[in-house]
Protein backbone atom coordinates (compact mmCIF):
# COMPACT_ATOMS: atom_id res chain seq x y z
CA UNK A 1 0.00 0.00 0.00
CA UNK A 2 2.97 2.55 0.72
CA UNK A 3 3.84 2.36 -3.27
CA UNK A 4 0.39 3.38 -4.07
CA UNK A 5 0.61 6.81 -2.51
CA UNK A 6 4.65 6.88 -3.82
CA UNK A 7 2.97 7.24 -6.85
CA UNK A 8 2.49 10.47 -7.06
CA UNK A 9 5.37 12.03 -6.15
CA UNK A 10 6.97 10.56 -9.86
CA UNK A 11 5.27 12.57 -11.92
CA UNK A 12 7.47 12.73 -15.44
CA UNK A 13 8.45 17.03 -16.47
CA UNK A 14 8.99 16.19 -20.13
CA UNK A 15 10.43 18.76 -22.50
CA UNK A 16 7.88 19.34 -25.32
CA UNK A 17 10.10 19.09 -28.80
CA UNK A 18 10.82 22.38 -30.42
CA UNK A 19 7.72 24.63 -31.58
CA UNK A 20 8.98 24.56 -35.80
CA UNK A 21 8.40 20.76 -35.57
CA UNK A 22 4.50 21.52 -35.57
CA UNK A 23 2.64 22.14 -38.97
CA UNK A 24 1.35 25.12 -40.01
CA UNK A 25 -2.36 25.77 -38.49
CA UNK A 26 -5.19 28.20 -39.20
CA UNK A 27 -6.29 27.43 -35.16
CA UNK A 28 -7.20 30.02 -33.59
CA UNK A 29 -9.10 32.19 -36.19
CA UNK A 30 -11.24 33.11 -33.26
CA UNK A 31 -11.35 33.53 -29.21
CA UNK A 32 -10.59 30.53 -27.23
CA UNK A 33 -12.39 29.98 -24.09
CA UNK A 34 -9.95 28.28 -20.65
CA UNK A 35 -12.54 26.17 -18.63
CA UNK A 36 -11.84 26.44 -15.27
CA UNK A 37 -14.46 24.61 -12.79
CA UNK A 38 -13.95 25.96 -9.76
CA UNK A 39 -14.17 29.47 -8.06
CA UNK A 40 -12.16 32.47 -9.29
CA UNK A 41 -8.92 32.99 -6.62
CA UNK A 42 -7.89 29.56 -6.22
CA UNK A 43 -4.79 28.68 -7.44
CA UNK A 44 -6.26 26.46 -10.90
CA UNK A 45 -7.97 29.86 -11.89
CA UNK A 46 -4.49 31.77 -11.57
CA UNK A 47 -2.82 29.44 -13.34
CA UNK A 48 -5.32 29.78 -16.01
CA UNK A 49 -5.15 33.52 -16.01
CA UNK A 50 -1.59 33.28 -16.49
CA UNK A 51 -1.80 30.90 -19.75
CA UNK A 52 -4.40 32.88 -21.06
CA UNK A 53 -2.73 36.22 -21.32
CA UNK A 54 -0.07 34.72 -22.37
CA UNK A 55 -1.38 32.95 -25.09
CA UNK A 56 -3.38 35.68 -26.27
CA UNK A 57 0.17 37.45 -27.05
CA UNK A 58 1.45 34.49 -28.63
CA UNK A 59 -1.72 33.53 -30.77
CA UNK A 60 -2.71 37.19 -31.11
CA UNK A 61 -6.44 35.82 -30.21
CA UNK A 62 -8.39 36.71 -27.30
CA UNK A 63 -7.96 34.08 -24.70
CA UNK A 64 -10.39 34.22 -21.91
CA UNK A 65 -10.84 32.41 -18.80
CA UNK A 66 -14.32 31.47 -17.35
CA UNK A 67 -15.25 29.79 -14.08
CA UNK A 68 -18.55 27.13 -13.78
CA UNK A 69 -18.43 26.12 -10.89
CA UNK A 70 -20.25 23.57 -8.72
CA UNK A 71 -20.72 19.82 -8.31
CA UNK A 72 -17.46 19.55 -7.35
CA UNK A 73 -16.04 20.80 -10.32
CA UNK A 74 -18.64 18.88 -12.45
CA UNK A 75 -20.05 21.85 -14.01
CA UNK A 76 -17.49 23.14 -15.57
CA UNK A 77 -16.42 20.15 -17.07
CA UNK A 78 -19.97 19.24 -18.32
CA UNK A 79 -20.10 22.36 -19.80
CA UNK A 80 -16.72 22.02 -21.99
CA UNK A 81 -18.07 18.54 -23.00
CA UNK A 82 -21.25 20.54 -24.03
CA UNK A 83 -19.00 22.34 -26.85
CA UNK A 84 -18.19 21.89 -30.22
CA UNK A 85 -15.05 19.56 -30.72
CA UNK A 86 -12.71 22.28 -32.21
CA UNK A 87 -10.11 23.09 -30.32
CA UNK A 88 -11.79 26.40 -28.72
CA UNK A 89 -12.90 24.83 -25.30
CA UNK A 90 -9.80 24.14 -23.52
CA UNK A 91 -10.69 22.49 -19.81
CA UNK A 92 -8.96 23.47 -16.30
CA UNK A 93 -9.15 19.92 -14.18
CA UNK A 94 -7.06 18.63 -11.66
CA UNK A 95 -6.76 15.23 -11.05
CA UNK A 96 -9.62 14.65 -8.34
CA UNK A 97 -11.60 14.23 -11.96
CA UNK A 98 -9.78 11.17 -12.78
CA UNK A 99 -12.04 9.70 -10.03
CA UNK A 100 -15.65 10.07 -11.20
CA UNK A 101 -15.86 6.96 -12.52
CA UNK A 102 -15.45 5.30 -9.43
CA UNK A 103 -17.09 8.21 -6.65
CA UNK A 104 -19.55 9.96 -9.09
CA UNK A 105 -20.85 6.85 -12.13
CA UNK A 106 -24.34 8.14 -12.73
CA UNK A 107 -22.41 10.95 -14.04
CA UNK A 108 -20.72 8.71 -16.70
CA UNK A 109 -17.81 11.11 -17.23
CA UNK A 110 -14.76 9.67 -17.90
CA UNK A 111 -12.09 12.28 -18.25
CA UNK A 112 -9.44 9.94 -20.00
CA UNK A 113 -12.36 8.97 -22.73
CA UNK A 114 -14.19 12.27 -23.02
CA UNK A 115 -10.88 14.31 -23.81
CA UNK A 116 -8.19 14.25 -25.00
CA UNK A 117 -5.17 14.95 -22.99
CA UNK A 118 -2.97 17.76 -23.46
CA UNK A 119 -0.01 18.77 -20.69
CA UNK A 120 -0.18 18.56 -16.95
CA UNK A 121 1.30 21.95 -16.16
CA UNK A 122 2.02 22.09 -12.32
CA UNK A 123 2.28 20.04 -9.54
CA UNK A 124 1.37 21.03 -5.96
CA UNK A 125 2.03 19.39 -2.58
CA UNK A 126 -0.13 19.17 0.07
CA UNK A 127 0.15 20.94 2.85
CA UNK A 128 -1.45 20.51 6.66
CA UNK A 129 -2.22 23.78 7.79
CA UNK A 130 -3.44 25.50 11.22
CA UNK A 131 -4.43 28.38 12.37
CA UNK A 132 -1.87 30.92 13.56
CA UNK A 133 -4.55 31.05 16.70
CA UNK A 134 -4.68 27.64 17.23
CA UNK A 135 -2.16 26.33 20.02
CA UNK A 136 -0.06 23.83 17.81
CA UNK A 137 3.39 24.35 17.06
CA UNK A 138 4.01 20.91 15.28
CA UNK A 139 2.20 17.91 13.90
CA UNK A 140 3.21 16.21 17.14
CA UNK A 141 1.39 19.14 19.13
CA UNK A 142 -1.75 18.89 16.83
CA UNK A 143 -1.55 14.69 17.55
CA UNK A 144 -1.57 15.05 21.24
CA UNK A 145 -4.23 17.61 21.11
CA UNK A 146 -6.74 15.84 19.03
CA UNK A 147 -6.06 12.76 21.04
CA UNK A 148 -7.03 14.10 24.06
CA UNK A 149 -9.72 16.43 22.74
CA UNK A 150 -13.14 16.02 24.10
CA UNK A 151 -14.71 17.40 21.07
CA UNK A 152 -13.69 15.32 17.67
CA UNK A 153 -10.72 17.01 15.79
CA UNK A 154 -11.38 17.87 11.85
CA UNK A 155 -9.25 17.83 8.43
CA UNK A 156 -10.85 19.76 6.01
CA UNK A 157 -10.76 18.55 2.43
CA UNK A 158 -11.75 20.10 -0.58
CA UNK A 159 -11.00 17.19 -3.11
CA UNK A 160 -11.47 13.45 -3.05
CA UNK A 161 -7.93 12.86 -2.84
CA UNK A 162 -7.68 15.22 0.59
CA UNK A 163 -10.69 12.98 1.87
CA UNK A 164 -8.54 9.89 1.30
CA UNK A 165 -5.40 11.60 2.87
CA UNK A 166 -6.98 12.44 5.59
CA UNK A 167 -8.99 9.24 6.63
CA UNK A 168 -5.63 7.39 6.21
CA UNK A 169 -3.92 10.08 8.45
CA UNK A 170 -6.86 9.23 10.91
CA UNK A 171 -6.12 5.47 10.27
CA UNK A 172 -2.39 5.56 10.61
CA UNK A 173 -2.36 8.29 13.72
CA UNK A 174 -5.29 6.45 16.17
CA UNK A 175 -7.19 9.43 15.87
CA UNK A 176 -10.11 7.57 16.40
CA UNK A 177 -12.50 10.70 17.07
CA UNK A 178 -11.33 12.86 14.30
CA UNK A 179 -13.29 13.41 11.34
CA UNK A 180 -12.76 14.70 7.34
CA UNK A 181 -14.94 17.50 6.70
CA UNK A 182 -15.48 17.85 2.70
CA UNK A 183 -16.10 20.81 0.84
CA UNK A 184 -17.18 21.22 -2.27
CA UNK A 185 -14.39 23.71 -3.45
CA UNK A 186 -11.00 25.11 -1.92
CA UNK A 187 -11.89 28.44 -0.89
CA UNK A 188 -14.83 27.83 1.67
CA UNK A 189 -12.33 25.26 3.28
CA UNK A 190 -9.46 27.52 3.55
CA UNK A 191 -12.09 30.28 5.06
CA UNK A 192 -13.36 27.86 7.41
CA UNK A 193 -9.72 26.66 8.21
CA UNK A 194 -8.35 30.37 8.93
CA UNK A 195 -11.10 30.81 11.18
CA UNK A 196 -10.36 27.51 13.01
CA UNK A 197 -13.61 25.93 12.10
CA UNK A 198 -11.87 22.77 10.89
CA UNK A 199 -8.94 21.90 13.06
CA UNK A 200 -6.36 21.42 10.03
CA UNK A 201 -6.85 22.53 6.31
CA UNK A 202 -5.11 20.41 4.01
CA UNK A 203 -4.61 22.16 0.75
CA UNK A 204 -2.10 22.59 -2.14
CA UNK A 205 0.65 24.06 -1.28
CA UNK A 206 -0.01 26.97 -4.21
CA UNK A 207 -3.07 27.77 -2.58
CA UNK A 208 -1.44 27.52 0.94
CA UNK A 209 1.89 29.89 0.80
CA UNK A 210 -0.18 33.24 0.74
CA UNK A 211 -1.76 32.93 4.21
CA UNK A 212 1.72 31.01 5.22
CA UNK A 213 3.37 34.47 4.20
CA UNK A 214 1.29 36.69 6.32
CA UNK A 215 1.07 34.39 8.99
CA UNK A 216 -2.62 33.74 8.71
CA UNK A 217 -1.58 29.68 8.69
CA UNK A 218 1.04 27.77 10.34
CA UNK A 219 2.26 24.80 8.49
CA UNK A 220 2.88 21.49 10.67
CA UNK A 221 3.74 19.21 7.30
CA UNK A 222 3.95 18.52 3.97
CA UNK A 223 3.13 15.68 1.90
CA UNK A 224 6.24 16.31 -0.79
CA UNK A 225 8.60 13.16 -0.78
CA UNK A 226 11.20 16.03 0.78
CA UNK A 227 11.00 19.20 2.25
CA UNK A 228 10.48 22.23 0.16
CA UNK A 229 13.03 25.03 0.14
CA UNK A 230 10.07 27.35 0.78
CA UNK A 231 9.04 25.74 3.79
CA UNK A 232 12.50 24.11 4.80
CA UNK A 233 11.32 24.03 8.24
CA UNK A 234 8.05 21.45 8.14
CA UNK A 235 8.84 17.86 7.79
CA UNK A 236 7.32 15.68 5.07
CA UNK A 237 4.45 12.70 6.35
CA UNK A 238 6.79 10.40 5.95
CA UNK A 239 9.43 12.21 8.20
CA UNK A 240 6.37 12.02 10.87
CA UNK A 241 6.08 8.71 10.43
CA UNK A 242 3.31 8.82 7.89
CA UNK A 243 3.43 6.37 4.83
CA UNK A 244 2.01 8.97 2.51
CA UNK A 245 2.70 11.45 -0.18
CA UNK A 246 0.73 13.81 -0.91
CA UNK A 247 0.56 15.49 -4.07
CA UNK A 248 -2.19 17.10 -6.66
CA UNK A 249 -1.57 18.53 -10.26
CA UNK A 250 -3.60 20.75 -12.99
CA UNK A 251 -3.70 20.05 -15.85
CA UNK A 252 -5.62 21.11 -19.46
CA UNK A 253 -7.30 18.83 -21.87
CA UNK A 254 -9.83 19.62 -24.42
CA UNK A 255 -12.81 17.48 -25.86
CA UNK A 256 -12.23 14.22 -27.75
CA UNK A 257 -12.53 14.50 -31.21
CA UNK A 258 -10.84 17.73 -31.50
CA UNK A 259 -8.98 18.23 -34.65
CA UNK A 260 -5.25 17.17 -34.91
CA UNK A 261 -4.85 20.85 -36.27
CA UNK A 262 -6.12 22.73 -33.20
CA UNK A 263 -4.79 19.96 -30.96
CA UNK A 264 -0.96 20.29 -31.95
CA UNK A 265 -1.64 24.12 -32.33
CA UNK A 266 -2.45 24.07 -28.33
CA UNK A 267 0.32 21.44 -27.65
CA UNK A 268 2.78 23.69 -29.19
CA UNK A 269 1.21 26.54 -27.26
CA UNK A 270 1.67 24.62 -23.91
CA UNK A 271 5.60 24.54 -25.38
CA UNK A 272 5.49 27.97 -25.36
CA UNK A 273 4.56 28.65 -21.96
CA UNK A 274 7.11 25.59 -20.83
CA UNK A 275 9.65 27.80 -21.77
CA UNK A 276 8.10 31.05 -20.26
CA UNK A 277 10.28 32.82 -17.29
CA UNK A 278 7.05 34.35 -16.42
CA UNK A 279 4.53 31.45 -16.12
CA UNK A 280 7.53 29.19 -14.58
CA UNK A 281 8.64 31.41 -11.86
CA UNK A 282 4.62 32.18 -11.39
CA UNK A 283 4.42 28.63 -10.72
CA UNK A 284 7.54 28.17 -8.60
CA UNK A 285 6.77 30.89 -6.50
CA UNK A 286 3.34 30.31 -5.32
CA UNK A 287 5.15 27.20 -3.97
CA UNK A 288 4.36 24.63 -7.21
CA UNK A 289 6.94 22.47 -9.77
CA UNK A 290 6.00 22.76 -13.57
CA UNK A 291 5.18 19.62 -14.99
CA UNK A 292 4.96 20.11 -18.16
CA UNK A 293 4.07 16.81 -20.03
CA UNK A 294 4.09 15.35 -23.38
CA UNK A 295 0.28 14.38 -24.31
CA UNK A 296 0.86 10.69 -24.54
CA UNK A 297 2.87 10.96 -20.96
CA UNK A 298 0.07 12.72 -19.48
CA UNK A 299 -2.70 9.78 -20.72
CA UNK A 300 -0.14 7.24 -19.61
CA UNK A 301 0.32 8.92 -16.22
CA UNK A 302 -3.68 9.48 -15.64
CA UNK A 303 -4.52 5.69 -16.56
CA UNK A 304 -1.68 4.75 -13.92
CA UNK A 305 -3.12 7.08 -10.98
CA UNK A 306 -6.45 6.07 -11.43
CA UNK A 307 -6.14 2.65 -11.39
CA UNK A 308 -3.66 2.89 -8.31
CA UNK A 309 -6.22 5.24 -6.69
CA UNK A 310 -9.33 3.09 -7.24
CA UNK A 311 -9.19 0.67 -4.41
CA UNK A 312 -8.35 3.28 -2.10
CA UNK A 313 -11.23 5.59 -3.23
CA UNK A 314 -13.31 2.08 -2.75
CA UNK A 315 -11.99 1.75 0.56
CA UNK A 316 -11.88 5.24 2.17
CA UNK A 317 -14.72 6.82 0.23
CA UNK A 318 -17.39 4.30 -0.75
CA UNK A 319 -16.92 1.18 1.46
CA UNK A 320 -16.67 3.79 4.80
CA UNK A 321 -19.52 5.34 4.15
CA UNK A 322 -21.88 2.21 3.38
Amino acid sequence: MNKVLIFFALLACITFPPADVYAESSYPSKPVTIVVPYVAGGGNDTLARNLASLWSAHWKKPVVVINRTGGDGMIGTQYALSQPADGYTILMQVNQALYWPVVLPSANIDITRDFRLISKIQQNAMVFTVASSQPDQTFADFLSRCKTSTTPCSFGAATKFGEVMGKRIIEQTGLNNSVVVPYKSTIPMVVDALGGHVSIGMTAMSVAMPHIRTGAFRPLAIGSTERMSELPNVPTLKELGLNLIGVTWYGIMVKAGTPDDAFQAIVEAVNVAAHDSQILNSIKNDGAIPTFSSPAAFEEQAKEEMALMKPLLQKYLLEQDK
